[in-house]
């Protein structure tokens, strides 16, 4: 299979995904449980759960291991007609390691972004690492939205103008070390076209900077804004 090497691998995107994630529910024993803030990835890749010791899924868990599902929904933190980015699915199953604390030992993984599926492999996965910039991504989108709304039209001059006949709006959707994905909203549909930057970031850092040499690229085009 080709790798795109200007943006995250399946494996990096599905680690970064869970990495930032503030929730996941658990399907497991005939029940859906949502979890906010109790989980976590370590550097090998493990995933553990926090689940309440009061909770019935904690009781199914007294009795031993348990197949389940794990499902997460990534949601844009800019609002925009369709904010659902990305879908993941983990099948697998819990072990109690002590006190609150689940372990989820991933059996497979799926990764549903615009329509597509891509199954990462467990070891995939754990031999990934997440992009450096996930766990700032939504606070740098909000910050360009909330105080830089025009530099998002003028990124836009970036995209072959084929691409933007009928644009209505444009949105950031995405930011990584690559570079950032607009949303691109027409009146019946929408498109995401990826901007890459000069140079991959690496560090958190050098976000800004590489941003900026985007805008002057942008504003070096001779065309209107959207």
């Amino acid at each position: 299979m080709e790798v795109d090497m200007n943006q995250p691998s399946p494996a990096e995107r599905l680690r970064s995904l869970l990495c930032s994630a503030s929730s996941l529910d658990i399907v497991a024993a005939s029940r859906r449980v949502s979890l906010l803030d109790g989980h976590a990835v370590d550097d090998a890749g493990r995933l553990t759960i926090e689940v309440p010791g009061d909770s019935a899924l904690a009781l199914d868990l007294s009795d031993g291991p348990l197949p389940a599902l794990i499902e997460i929904t990534d949601v844009s933190p800019v609002a925009m007609r369709n904010r659902i980015r990305a879908r993941v699915t983990l099948a697998g199953g819990l072990r109690p390691a002590g006190g609150t604390t689940t372990i989820f030992d991933m059996a497979a993984a799926d990764l549903t972004e615009r329509g597509v599926t891509t199954y990462v492999a467990p070891a995939e996965f754990a031999a990934a690492a997440p992009d450096l910039l996930a766990s700032r991504e939504a606070a740098l989108l909000c910050h360009l939205v909330d105080a830089h709304a025009d530099l998002v039209s003028w990124l836009s001059r970036l995209v072959p103008v084929e691409r933007l006949h009928g644009v209505t709006r444009v949105y950031p959707l995405h930011l990584d070390r690559f570079g950032i994905v607009l949303r691109l909203e027409f009146p019946s549909h929408d498109r995401d076209v990826r901007l890459p930057f000069g140079q991959p970031c690496v560090a958190v850092e050098d976000a800004p900077s590489r941003m900026l040499e985007l805008l002057a690229r942008a504003r070096a085009c001779r065309r209107r804004v959207p």
